[in-house]
């Protein structure tokens, strides 16, 4: 597997930590904060990017300290990527929720999609009260492409697999990780990227 992280140079490390996962070549760049105006900054830069575009794709996935229980924990961090670039927002330990990020959920110019992306959807509009104007799951696309019926119900794994060609390991540790903590791992940062 080619995946491989590393720090950036960081402007402003107090708000924000930036690096550069390479995943089979492909270069994304990635800022993790708690910074409501750091997550300002990277909406409007896609807002002026696309300001004369409809039907724009986003990435989208949450992810959230693992429970046990039936009671769940709330969405500890939220990943928007687009193009080459990504957004880790770590909800918890923000003072305040943006506005921006409610407005571009909700923006009808913009796909937000994602594997399993409807229970993202409901958790965060029971935790957060943010709602997704336009979500789409790939699943139902990737069963009609390759008419494989079990993709329906296929994790990130398998649909990079199948759909994309490219072996991706996931490990169990990562994926019941402290989402919440304050300070990622390299691991939790390179499975953003996938």
């Amino acid at each position: 597997m080619s995946i491989s992280i590393r720090d950036n140079r960081n402007p402003s490390p107090n708000t924000q930590e930036c690096y550069t996962v390479n995943i089979f070549g492909n270069q994304i760049n990635t800022i993790v904060t708690h910074t409501p105006s750091v997550v300002t900054h990277f909406i409007s830069n896609i807002l002026y990017k696309y300001r004369n575009s409809t039907n724009i794709i986003v990435g989208l996935d949450i992810e959230w300290r693992p429970s046990f229980s039936r009671i769940q924990n709330p969405p500890a961090i939220i990943q928007l990527c687009i193009d080459n670039k990504c957004l880790i927002f770590q909800f918890i330990y923000a003072p305040y929720m943006p506005q921006s990020l409610a407005d571009f959920l909700n923006n009808p110019d913009f796909m937000f999609v994602g594997v399993g992306i409807d229970g993202d959807v409901r958790k965060l509009d029971s935790f957060y009260d943010l709602n997704v104007y336009n979500a789409f799951d790939v699943r139902p696309l990737a069963v009609e492409k390759y008419g494989l019926s079990g993709l329906i119900n296929a994790g990130m794994k398998t649909m990079a697999d199948v759909v994309l060609d490219m072996e991706i390991d996931k490990p169990r540790e990562i994926t019941l990780s402290r989402w919440d903590d304050f300070y990622l791992s390299y691991q939790q940062n390179i499975s953003f990227g996938i």
